[in-house]
């Protein structure tokens, strides 16, 4: 399989749109792909990291200078035409045509797209503006939105939307620092980043707020992205704050955000790596497209927002950190919310849509402490909910409980099913009098595969040696998937007095049927 990413980084546009891009490289790269970037010689780029990384890159020439830095005209970020600009790619590729065109950049849609479609299989779009039609076969948008329907008229009928902070693309880092973070709700350290630019200076202006003799006991990590312009200033205010440690660029911030108990920040995608790891946050938008989300995640209690940076934020910021800083109940609250909402696995989701794995990758472990969220965003996917005997979505609280006291439960085995190491659904076996109830999902992103056969065979195989009782799982009458799903396993299916639901039965002899027909014989 070959990928080509076409992405730009440069003073105006900020290096966060390719350093995205870079992570779902790297994921690919380790599934042995081969990948490929296609980038302008914009003022500011990263293709010099990129020759670092030995990551082929094809230089597209460097435009006459069209805007002014802080612009947010996207179609002069391009810096030609997208006519032309689609042209110097088709040429760039020189003939070879990419499985997957992943595009990510403000400055394209339709007109391009179209113009470069019969040079590639197929096209990926990565936006998060919702406003412009595109021509692709997958649309990705990582931003939390009210309103999960913006997409609906600007693309094919026929493409597949990757919508929400679930699909983020964050660095592997995160995922791995999340499990072993453990906040206390109280802030002795914050940590301050605005981008590889920063263009408004806003580290020195937060530096400055935190310079105040209030605030003088937090110790204060500050990041300086390579773009930064204001290095110098910021430098000496640094210097004269005392408990102040200035970082240079960084290849990312888990360790640091790990160790921080508040984070001061714009409303980019670091919002999803500070999310990830449940630190709380105080946001400022830097841009015009950054203002629904960061309103719609405030709207939420998801984050603290202090205002847009053209706004008077010094006296804001004041205000909220003395807010937080006082108040240990939001803190603990906005760690478990964020990292609801955000698990660090949005990447690899993204990656296993666009390059499906084998069935041989399949690997099914004991659940942990730590799925109490994948189990809770699992067991709230509105196909789930719809095929429930409750619809009603189902609250943290709740789930907590539930989902605490069965795995201290000896009576129930509940089980997480990874495919290429991404945790793709679940099976359980709750007691029920003298039967084990049988419960699995799949994850949305490989829904429709036809996997529920094979999770619930490797359930019943792992279970063999643990519990010897009757399996039951009982199905509402209209779910029909499910009901072919056991009923393919040589389950007995009887009628529910209910009427609305059917009860299906496999005891312990079919179970080792099961197991030997499809694992042995090499069906699974």
């Amino acid at each position: 399989m070959n990928i080509a990413f076409r992405v730009d980084a440069s003073d105006q546009i900020g290096t966060g749109h390719l350093m995205r891009c870079l992570t779902l490289a790297d994921i690919f790269l380790g599934r042995g792909v081969r990948v490929q970037f296609i980038c302008r010689d914009h003022s500011g780029n990263l293709v010099a990291l990129l020759k670092d990384r030995n990551i082929p890159v094809l230089v597209l020439p460097r435009p006459a200078e069209r805007a002014s830095q802080h612009s947010e005209d996207y179609a002069m970020w391009l810096g030609v035409s997208q006519i032309e600009d689609a042209g110097h790619s088709i040429d760039a590729l020189n003939g070879e045509i990419p499985d997957w065109l992943i595009v990510d950049h403000y400055g394209l849609d339709v007109e391009w797209e179209r113009k470069i479609r019969p040079f590639a299989k197929k096209i990926m779009v990565i936006d998060d503006l919702a406003n412009r039609v595109h021509e692709c076969d997958v649309l990705l948008d990582q931003n939390y939105a009210l309103n999960d329907q913006r997409y609906v008229e600007l693309l094919p009928v026929s493409c597949q939307s990757l919508l929400g902070p679930r699909y983020a693309l964050l660095r592997p880092e995160y995922r791995q620092h999340r499990e072993s973070v453990c906040r206390g709700g109280t802030v002795g350290k914050i940590l301050i980043f605005f981008g590889g630019t920063d263009s408004f200076n806003l580290t020195a202006l937060v530096l400055t707020v935190l310079s105040l003799p209030e605030f003088s006991h937090i110790e204060v990590d500050v990041i300086v992205g390579a773009n930064n312009k204001h290095r110098v200033q910021i430098e000496a205010i640094s210097n004269a704050r005392p408990r102040t440690v200035l970082y240079g660029p960084r290849s990312h911030l888990a360790d640091l955000m790990a160790s921080a108990d508040l984070s001061i920040g714009a409303a980019g995608g670091t919002t999803w790596e500070r999310m990830c790891l449940g630190l709380p946050s105080l946001v400022i938008s830097v841009a015009e497209n950054q203002l629904p989300g960061a309103r719609s995640l405030a709207k939420q209690k998801l984050i603290k927002y202090v205002g847009h940076h053209s706004d008077n934020v010094s006296e804001a910021l004041k205000r909220d950190l003395h807010y937080l800083i006082n108040d240990e109940s939001e803190l603990r609250q906005l760690t478990v919310r964020n990292q609801q909402l955000v698990d660090g696995m949005g990447a690899m989701r993204v990656v296993e849509a666009l390059s499906p794995s084998p069935e041989k990758q399949f690997k099914l472990r004991r659940a942990a402490a730590h799925d109490i969220f994948l189990y809770y965003d699992w067991a709230n996917d509105p196909a789930v909910r719809s095929n429930g005997f409750s619809s009603e979505p189902i609250a943290w609280e709740v789930h907590e409980q539930w989902f605490q006291g069965k795995i201290e439960d000896a009576g129930s085995y509940l089980f997480v099913l990874e495919v290429s190491g991404l945790p793709v659904g679940q099976v359980r076996f709750e007691r029920r009098e003298d039967d084990l109830n049988i419960g699995y999902s799949l994850d949305t992103v490989v829904r429709g595969r036809g996997w529920g056969k094979a999770l619930i065979v490797l359930g019943i195989y792992s279970l063999m040696n643990l519990n010897s009782s009757r399996l039951r799982a009982v199905v509402k009458y209209e779910n029909f998937a499910s009901r072919a799903v056991f009923l393919g396993l040589g389950f007995l299916e009887e009628p529910n007095p209910s009427g609305h639901q059917f009860d299906y039965y496999l005891n312990f002899t079919q179970r080792v049927e099961v197991t030997e027909k499809f694992l042995r014989l090499g069906d699974i």
